[in-house]
């Protein structure tokens, strides 16, 4: 038995020997074939080739590209085809690059299971859409409830790109107003605002760093959000609004300390409303730029201190412009500018006939003469143009005639006036018109024909008694006598 055994030692090594050696010589000559355990995959994306091939069937013949053991990684191999996925897991900003495990290929791409299999698809049992810039938290369900797809959002099973236009089209469904509205304002760039995590549809403002009020409230969203772009918006009033050049560099850049969301104008100043007219009483409305066409700023008038105006900025400015008028100026109504001008006013072409036609005796008074206040003040604005506003009613028709001095009297004199109507002869028992006074002794309103019939009183009571005329209508001579004559019936009685 011993000798039995040492005998079939050597025949036992031998055989295993070539055993070896002939699976090796198989593994040799048909590159590796022997052992595959299925076909490989001929699925490819369209009109894409990897170094010659479109799919990995393609090399199926070559298991070397795939397999080297105990002299390369797989994931290796992989990568020295598909080079621009290597690239983007070095720079780590492309998908395989968010991978936990960015070379464990196989763990997701497997093959050898036969021609029809999709290495891509049956990669997606094992992805995670968390990874990628687009949260799938609000994209589980269509808006009929219905389970959404890849192909909801996705070009389709081979290319994974993202079209816009599979955004709108299902927004659009659901919300057609809103959409077009929201496309309009900010393009077809859905993915360059959404990343899936927001629900815009009840998004308050105010919960952010900037809540809209006031004039803010109104604003589209695309006015301050330009491109689109919505996180890191500058929240600084310079960012959106450029300083005034009647301001500029005079004040802190913090807007807030005198302007509000509210309006702009007026600001406050120490606390207070501040609006230029009010508080100065002079308009900025003719001076925001000067005649050379630059803005005018607080120091340009306010020198020294911005509470103060030094009136030399105005004549220097205006002599500068044209020296010959404001001499002229300077010399009819003196260098205080603020006591005639408010801001409001051009004066260069002004026509008084356009305000109050000068004529007549208006003509020769100096402008002191209406336009000075009791305290001795120039007056202009609110300049009285009503007769009576300069002018005393004289007594003797007070109250009686109205205020319309125009319709008796003229600029040219005072009197004679011009009595329109007059139903009583002027000229009654005279050659020429009897004097106002004659009849109307204490005011013209009253009148007496007793100042010439006086002598007559008592033949006059006794007539008009037994005519039947009652004491208290005697003096009422006009009501019967409107001519100043007797009536022929008024003889014969």
């Amino acid at each position: 038995m011993r000798r039995k055994r040492q005998f079939l030692a050597p025949l036992s090594l031998t055989f295993s020997v070539l055993l070896f050696s002939g699976l090796g010589l198989l593994l040799w000559q048909s590159g590796g074939l022997a052992f595959s355990p299925g076909d490989l995959s001929s699925k490819s994306r369209p009109a894409s080739r990897i170094q010659g091939f479109s799919s990995h069937a393609d090399f199926e013949q070559e298991c070397k590209r795939c397999h080297q053991p105990l002299k390369s990684l797989q994931a290796s191999l992989c990568m020295d085809c598909h080079t621009e996925i290597a690239k983007g897991i070095e720079k780590g900003n492309e998908l395989h690059g968010k991978l936990e495990n960015p070379l464990q290929c196989a763990a997701c791409h497997g093959d050898h299971k036969g021609r029809e299999f999709d290495p891509l698809q049956g990669a997606l049992a094992h992805f995670d859409h968390a990874i990628t810039s687009f949260s799938l938290i609000w994209h589980q369900f269509n808006y009929d409830t219905s389970r959404m797809d890849c192909q909801a959002c996705h070009l389709s099973e081979q290319d994974f790109k993202v079209q816009d236009k599979n955004c709108s089209g299902c927004h659009t469904g659901a919300d057609q107003d809103f959409m077009v509205e929201h496309r309009r304002e900010f393009g077809d760039g859905c993915q360059d605002c959404h990343d899936g995590t927001d629900n815009m549809v009840n998004f308050d403002h105010s919960a952010t760093a900037f809540p809209l009020h006031g004039k803010h409230s109104a604003i589209r969203c695309v006015d301050c959000h330009l491109s689109g772009h919505f996180e890191e918006t500058s929240g600084d009033c310079l960012a959106c609004h450029s300083e005034p050049g009647v301001h500029e560099a005079l004040f802190e850049a913090d807007c807030t300390a005198c302007h509000s969301t509210e309006t702009w104008s007026p600001a406050t100043l120490d606390g207070e409303s501040f609006s230029h007219q009010l508080f100065t009483s002079f308009s900025l409305a003719r001076h925001s730029q000067d005649f050379q066409g630059q803005a005018i700023n607080c120091k340009t008038c306010h020198l020294e201190n911005l509470r103060l105006v030094d009136v030399t900025a105005c004549t220097t400015c205006h002599t500068a412009q044209d020296a010959d008028f404001m001499t002229r100026h300077q010399n009819g109504f003196g260098s205080n500018c603020l006591d005639c001008h408010d801001g409001t006013d051009r004066m260069d072409n002004f026509d008084h006939a356009n305000f109050f036609p000068l004529e007549g005796r208006h003509a020769e008074i100096d402008c002191e003469g209406c336009h000075l206040s009791e305290a001795r003040e120039r007056i202009f604005a609110g300049t009285p143009r009503e007769c009576s506003q300069c002018h005393a009613e004289p007594e003797i028709h007070a109250g009686f005639f109205g205020l319309k001095c125009q319709y008796c009297h003229a600029v040219s004199n005072w009197t004679p006036a011009r009595l329109k109507i007059h139903p009583f002869p002027l000229d009654h028992g005279q050659d020429r018109e009897s004097a106002c006074e004659t009849c109307h002794v204490q005011a013209y309103d009253q009148y007496t024909c007793y100042e010439c019939h006086e002598h007559q009183e008592q033949d006059i009571i006794r007539t008009h008694t037994q005519a039947g005329v009652l004491m208290e209508a005697l003096k009422n001579c006009f009501q019967c006598h409107p001519s100043g004559l007797v009536e022929q019936n008024d003889r014969d009685k």
